[in-house]
């Protein structure tokens, strides 16, 4: 019978390989060639067939050997009901995640540009409020589902075995899938950040919540700047935060605050878990028995191919 390590690490590999050859076909224009438009195709092929697809239809298929399917399967990944309280502890969580998160990517684009990198941004033209709607679905609630089935409900069924380990796999991986340097540093932090969660709930629900809530908040923020309306005071405060000097001290305060407030609820979670059963006493460093990492070959290759593909996009913003 195949392990659940192995069958997390070889789905996982096929979802970055599909992955990767779909932004190649975007990079060389395939989809218009065919009188596709590639935004709207993109998007959903990714999140709902491959992320979501591979991820649950793939490992079923992997696990038709098992005696009791339906029991393993939401046990691997982490599709277990949650207290109303844990949910209510994730929004907190979430709006320190953004901020911290807000500060990494500025540090990052900072490193970036002293390499010479250039950065080319597409904004999203949100010239009605159907374009706003659609964006909400495209950006924040299929990624929000479907990233977190794949990026944490996947890698857990695999490493939760590794102990603390999944959390830095499931952030290193949910970075490098991006294949992207500019979203490598913020999206590392944050699915680190939403892989403890996992860890300390056994619950993928969580996580979800988060990852909506984060990318609907850029896709709200983006069409705020553009039409403005009630909550324009929003992005009047932004800029005054990223373009002056009492800014930037607010900003770093409000940053060192949001991660000292992330260290206390997370040690509330923790908390909670060690009541519950779902971790046991020891630290959250305890070592454990499973393959080390350095041995794992399909997480090596996929790694090796996420890197690849971000160093790409690095060099691709050097030439420009």
């Amino acid at each position: 019978m195949m392990s659940r390590r192995l069958k997390a690490g070889i789905l996982y590999f096929i979802i970055v390989i599909a992955t990767l050859i779909l932004r190649v076909c975007s990079y060389f224009r395939v989809y218009e060639s065919l009188g596709i438009d590639g935004d709207e195709y993109f998007t959903p092929v990714i999140q709902i067939l491959i992320f979501g697809g591979i991820s649950l239809v793939g490992y079923l298929l992997f696990s038709l050997k098992d005696k009791d399917i339906r029991a393993s399967f939401k046990e691997d990944f982490g599709f277990r009901k949650i207290s109303g309280k844990t949910f209510l502890l994730t929004i907190p969580i979430t709006i320190c995640m953004i901020i911290v998160s807000t500060g990494i990517s500025y540090v990052w684009q900072v490193i970036l540009s002293v390499t010479g990198f250039t950065r080319v941004s597409a904004s999203t033209d949100y010239s009605t409020v159907a374009v706003l709607f659609e964006e909400l679905i495209l950006t924040a609630l299929l990624p929000g589902v479907f990233e977190e089935i794949a990026n944490r409900g996947l890698i857990y069924s695999g490493y939760r075995e590794c102990g603390w380990k999944y959390v830095l796999v499931s952030g290193l991986l949910f970075a490098l899938a991006h294949q992207n340097i500019v979203q490598t540093g913020y999206t590392f932090f944050d699915g680190c950040l939403i892989a403890l969660v996992m860890f300390y709930t056994g619950s993928v629900w969580p996580g979800m919540l988060m990852h909506i809530i984060n990318n609907g908040y850029s896709v709200v923020s983006g069409y705020i700047a553009q039409n403005g309306g009630p909550l324009s005071f929003i992005n009047t405060i932004s800029d005054w935060l990223n373009s002056t000097t009492g800014g930037y001290i607010v900003s770093v305060l409000c940053i060192l605050f949001a991660g000292i407030l992330l260290i206390v609820l997370f040690a509330a979670m923790r908390k909670d878990a060690v009541k519950k059963g779902i971790v046991n006493e020891n630290r959250l460093f305890e070592k454990t028995d499973a393959l080390p990492l350095y041995k794992d070959i399909p997480f090596i290759i996929t790694v090796l191919v996420g890197i690849a593909a971000t160093s790409f996009s690095f060099v691709w913003g050097i030439m420009r």
